[in-house]
């Protein structure tokens, strides 16, 4: 719809700028039609800014979608990641012992304590 109306206002004022050039130098009404054409023109010229805003804020609201996104991912993959770790270390109630040496080590670190 904006293209249509930035269409219809360019036509206008191709159409104005012919009038113009064909009324008498001086006369009230080429005065008139000067300022016709100069409101048009203005319009034209907030159309194009109220276009640029609106392009502005639609790529406002992906940016923002797409921060949102990669701070949920910052949150949830390291507890997914955790989740998993904990998991297979918890493997070793089965046996009664850790069977990878990296878990052994890392164990001791990630293990949940009471302090009070």
């Amino acid at each position: 719809m904006e293209k249509a109306i930035m269409e219809l206002l360019s036509e206008e004022i191709k159409k104005e700028i012919r009038d113009i050039s064909e009324l008498q130098v001086g006369s009230e009404e080429k005065s008139k039609a000067i300022e016709d054409l100069a409101k048009l023109y203005k319009m034209r010229i907030d159309e194009t800014e109220n276009q640029r805003d609106k392009n502005r804020l639609a790529e406002q609201v992906k940016d923002r979608y797409f921060k949102f996104g990669v701070d949920a991912a910052g949150i949830i993959l390291p507890m997914i990641f955790y989740a998993v770790w904990l998991n297979k270390g918890f493997k070793f109630e089965e046996t009664g012992t850790f069977t990878s040496t990296t878990f052994r080590g890392l164990f001791s670190r990630f293990r949940p304590t009471n302090k009070i």
